[in-house]
């Protein structure tokens, strides 16, 4: 029985999923997600503060709790964007080693795109894919996208400084500023990797991480998560613009009084889905979401030993 455990050490959230292994498909049991904000302030400080190191190490604790009663052969923990980031990541790795029992890796931004889209594709059934295929993996400090070209060639990726949590810290409640810096850094990336042709160029346009699935939680209604509803579900092009402009009339505390937005999520989720809209804008494509992504990528690559 191959059983393994990945951990995603986020810029927002800590997750967790322990999950028995065989041929490529995942069946899980255990998984947990805490959402711990360890790139808080990251931007003016250039460092994770001690609240934020305190919160990450209540995380970890909790995970070598859940992870203790199962026969676990291989463990990957990987931290993206606000360790890669952190001028003090020495401190946060070795409390995470001393915490897990095992080294925690800090990604760089073409390894986590990389294990995004493995996560994604392992649960996007072969009959479903359709090339030219570009991912959208949205965190709390950058975001991923990803070019397949077709299912035998190399991904094409860039790793943006575009996330959730920074550009909420930036800009606040200046969705016209936010929006324009979007823009500004997503154009020309998207220029690059499509070869000068955005639309027209891909035939599926998916989107990872907690935005993408919040947003298609809202969208369906639902009171809790359910991450078989949530999967492969497509928000269209008139959707996605009505959750934007319904989330921007609201206040952040009111957005934290959502369904799914809950633990300060309703902070930051509207930069988010500015990310996102702006990039379905320049791809004219709705959205498929996929509830796997990152963390799927993560657990995959420690059970085939990488």
């Amino acid at each position: 029985m191959n059983i393994a455990c990945g951990i995603d050490i986020g810029t927002n959230s800590f997750r967790l999923l322990v999950a028995e292994v065989e041929d490529g498909r995942l069946r899980p049991l255990a998984h947990d997600l805490v959402t711990v904000r360890l790139g808080e302030g990251l931007t003016t400080t250039g460092t994770l503060s001690p609240p934020a190191l305190m919160r990450a190490e209540a995380a970890l604790s909790r995970f070598a709790a859940l992870m203790a009663p199962y026969p676990v052969r291989r463990v990957r923990a990987c931290a993206t964007h606000a360790v890669r980031k952190a001028a003090n990541r020495e401190e946060f790795l070795q409390r995470g080693k001393a915490l897990l029992g095992v080294r925690v890796e800090v990604l760089s931004g073409e390894e986590e795109a990389c294990l995004a889209m493995r996560g994604t594709l392992s649960a996007l059934p072969a009959q479903q894919r359709r090339y030219p295929l570009l991912l959208a993996d949205v965190g709390g400090g950058s975001s991923e996208i990803i070019l397949q070209a077709t299912a035998e060639s190399e991904p094409q990726m860039r790793s943006l400084p575009l996330g959730a949590v920074g550009l909420t810290e930036e800009f606040a409640g200046d969705l016209p500023a936010m929006r324009q810096k979007i823009r500004a850094i997503l154009a020309p990336a998207l220029r690059v990797i499509l070869g000068g042709e955005q639309r027209g160029h891909v035939s599926l346009f998916m989107a990872s991480g907690g935005t993408a699935t919040a947003l298609a939680a809202l969208a369906l209604g639902l009171t809790r998560y359910d991450a078989q509803r949530v999967q492969n579900y497509q928000l269209s092009q008139g959707a996605l613009p009505r959750l934007v402009a319904g989330l921007a009339a609201l206040s952040p505390e009111e957005r934290n009084g959502l369904p799914g937005l809950e633990d300060g999520r309703g902070e930051i989720i509207l930069a988010g889905a500015l990310i996102l809209q702006e990039l379905q804008q320049e791809l004219a494509q709705p959205v498929l979401v996929s509830d796997a992504g990152l963390l799927e990528g993560i657990l995959l690559s420690a059970a085939s030993g990488g």
